[in-house]
């Protein structure tokens, strides 16, 4: 267990994944994700970093807001989240995941430290959990994505997938 985990804030509310309260955008939507994510983190045994956009109209410098499990970080008015999100990848150590379905975003991220996940990815395995610790059963692990093929020399993954899958099994 552990690691780090950096949450693109508006790209997983905004994905529609998860049924969050509040209007889009605004305080009552953002403290409903990172209540439920600093639970699922605590759980994991991560830390949480939850990055959103002030762009345009935020602060002219960054921000942090620490909350129970994690911290909010707001990026300046003059960045994106995105750039917070690099920034914050470049110093990461191995193990570090982030959330986001901004493909410009995951290309640029160091492949060796961060392993990438998709918001609709993250987004059902944190239902998934959700519905086990409800049901209070252990977690399911997720389909293989190929049951049927065989297995051997040909058909392994490439080292770079089988490690991402690895930091995944994690979440």
């Amino acid at each position: 267990m552990g690691g780090h985990l950096i949450v693109d804030g508006y790209n997983l509310a905004r994905s529609g994944a998860l049924p969050l309260e509040g209007e889009p955008g605004s305080a009552e939507e953002r403290s409903a994700l990172c209540s439920l994510l600093s639970a699922y983190a605590r759980k994991k045994g991560f830390r949480l970093t939850v990055v959103f956009d002030g762009r345009g109209s935020g602060s002219p410098e960054r921000t942090r807001q620490a909350f129970k499990g994690g911290i909010a970080v707001y990026s300046s008015r003059s960045e994106t989240a995105d750039d917070v999100i690099r920034e914050l990848a470049r110093g990461a150590p191995a193990g570090t995941i982030a959330v986001t379905s901004d493909r410009g975003l995951a290309g640029t991220l160091p492949s060796r430290t961060v392993a990438v996940i998709s918001c609709d990815e993250f987004a059902a395995r944190l239902f998934n959990n959700w519905v086990a610790e409800i049901k209070g059963g252990p977690e399911d692990e997720p389909p293989s994505a190929h049951p049927d093929r065989k297995k051997g020399e040909g058909h392994r993954p490439k080292k770079q997938e089988r490690k991402r899958d690895r930091l995944l099994r994690k979440l």
